[in-house]
């Protein structure tokens, strides 16, 4: 016999060997978690960046009062109740109470567009569970 051949056999006989111990189930065993553990890594690392980037997408580090607003905003949609003036709620009555009659009309419709992009901007983040 020649070496070659002897190795062959060697092999062979190391492969049966791992055959029999179950080897291959446990290899695709662990695959099969690995693979899991990955998936669900994954979701838990798209959902991380998706409210990464909704936070960099509407921060504004120059308008800390519309976050404050936000804020707001959260709690009241949060709450679960019916809301008939959800804007009553946001209104800020050291500034509104200074104004004149159309200085407090534009003042409500601002706050209402901000209300309504907040709004939109709550319902995005908890579908992905930020909010």
């Amino acid at each position: 016999m020649t070496d070659q051949t002897i190795s062959i056999k060697k092999y062979a006989k190391k492969a049966k060997k791992r055959l029999v111990s179950g080897f291959w189930d446990s290899i695709r065993q662990e695959r099969e978690v690995s693979i899991n553990n990955a998936h669900e890594d994954g979701e838990r690392i798209k959902k991380l960046y998706a409210k990464r980037l909704m936070h960099e997408i509407y921060f504004d580090s120059e308008n800390v009062e519309d976050e404050k607003l936000y804020k707001k905003v959260c709690s009241i949609l949060s709450s679960g109740e019916f809301l008939l003036n959800p804007i009553g709620q946001l209104i800020d009555h050291k500034q509104y109470d200074k104004l004149d009659s159309l200085g407090k009309q534009n003042y409500i419709i601002k706050l209402t567009d901000k209300y309504n992009t907040m709004r939109l901007r709550f319902e995005r983040e908890k579908q992905i569970g930020h909010c």
